[in-house]
């Protein structure tokens, strides 16, 4: 038994140093003097940069918008109702199934605003053959256009909901459109498309109203059609069972059209980044190949930018992305219909965060392979998250001597 115990203890011994040895922290020294290797900085300011436009898309920001709000306005929002998807069977078929009897159609949308009221809701409007793509449709797609044509099916009753508390929860608009219900069912016209359309009064020019999108939620807010029905179902002894139930087609798409003012900051050494005004930036910093010796390593490095005095990051999350083509023809003068500038993106992508009063980007990836010659310096663009509030613009400083941009760079080299 003795021996046994202290072959145990033994055992013990080696597997609490064999632990310790496993877990400790302690750096493997070594002699690196002979590497002879040095940490250097640099810091670049010579860094250009201007505005260019995009005509705005907001097709996916999580809520939908009507009305004038800064110097942006939004006369109209387009709503796709879908025959079928993948995700939900096709209910228009009920119309013609002789065991459901269609009650009625509400179309319906939500908003945040709790002081919306009947005056205030848009009207509804209605085509059978007009679309909009919500990823690329503009306002530079809608010269000379007008809904006279649509079916106006008017204003809607509003309902403030509020929980058990009676605090708000969110306001529900809904329109009664069974006036359609031949229109949207109609599965033999091959053509049919299901647009909806909500347009503030023509005479109405300062109100602003937001409304959820089919982006803000799984589909419990989505823009929607609730069809209510009764299903006869019969069972045995000749009785029967009226089932009085309802079904939600949610939309597959939404899209928001944007008329921005063309606004630029009133000093021409700031620019600045919207998603409502479609305002992007560009920028170039000189050839680091030239600065840096042959066979560095960057250890770090930051392009940083001034954030001006009238504006606030709040919530907002900018995004830098490297350009791979060349952009001497960038015109700041010209609306674009579709971004000019393609990038490189993912592992390149990256988003700024705010340090004290500056907006700062980790470029070390982009530049580490610039200098290897993996991939060109064309310079890099600078654009709103396209999560963020599109009414707001972030302004940065470029040309102020004290507050300057700047790439930091840490890099290591023999």
């Amino acid at each position: 038994m003795k021996n046994c115990n202290c072959l145990f203890q033994v055992q013990l011994i080696l597997a609490f140093m064999f632990l310790s040895w496993k877990c400790s922290d302690s750096p493997i020294e070594a002699n690196l003097d002979h590497l002879n290797l040095q940490i250097d900085t640099l810091t670049i300011s010579d860094i250009s940069g201007e505005n260019y436009f995009v005509a705005p898309n907001l097709g996916s920001n999580e809520n939908l918008y009507l009305g004038r709000k800064s110097d942006i306005t939004i006369p109209i929002t387009y709503i796709k109702i879908p025959l079928a998807n993948i995700l939900q069977p096709n209910y228009w078929t009920y119309v013609n199934d002789t065991s459901v009897t269609i009650d009625s159609l509400r179309f319906v949308l939500f908003s945040n605003d709790s002081l919306l009221n009947q005056d205030r809701a848009p009207l509804l409007y209605f085509s059978p053959d007009s679309q909009f793509d919500e990823n690329n449709s503009t306002y530079l797609d809608y010269d000379d256009y007008n809904i006279n044509d649509w079916v106006n099916i008017g204003k809607p009753s509003v309902n403030i909901g509020v929980d058990s508390l009676t605090l708000f929860t969110k306001t529900q608009i809904t329109w009664d459109i069974d006036t359609l219900l031949e229109t949207l069912s109609d599965t033999l016209d091959s053509n049919l498309v299901r647009t909806f359309a909500i347009k503030i009064d023509d005479n109405d020019t300062t109100d602003f109203i937001e409304f959820y999108s089919e982006e803000a939620s799984q589909g419990e807010n989505d823009p929607q059609i609730i069809m209510y029905f009764r299903r006869i179902t019969p069972i045995i002894n000749d009785t029967i069972v009226i089932d009085t139930t309802n079904v939600k087609i949610y939309s597959t798409g939404d899209l928001s059209i944007f008329y921005p003012g063309i606004f630029n900051h009133i000093e021409t050494n700031i620019v600045g980044m919207s998603n409502g005004r479609g305002m992007r930036t560009f920028f170039q910093i000189p050839s680091i190949t030239d600065s840096l010796p042959n066979g560095s390593i960057i250890r770090n490095a930051n392009l940083s930018y001034e954030l001006a005095n009238d504006t606030s990051m709040q919530d907002y999350s900018l995004i830098l992305d490297p350009v791979q083509q060349d952009t001497t023809s960038l015109d700041s003068n010209i609306i674009y219909a579709v971004d000019p500038l393609s990038t490189l993106g993912y592992p390149y992508r990256v988003t700024g965060n705010q340090v004290n009063n500056r907006l700062v980007f980790s470029i070390k990836n982009i530049l580490q392979n610039i200098l290897l010659e993996n991939e060109s310096n064309f310079g890099f663009k600078i654009v709103s998250d396209e999560k963020n509030e599109p009414f707001h613009t972030i302004w940065i400083d470029i040309n102020d001597n004290i507050n300057r941009p700047k790439l930091e760079i840490l890099y290591v080299h023999d």
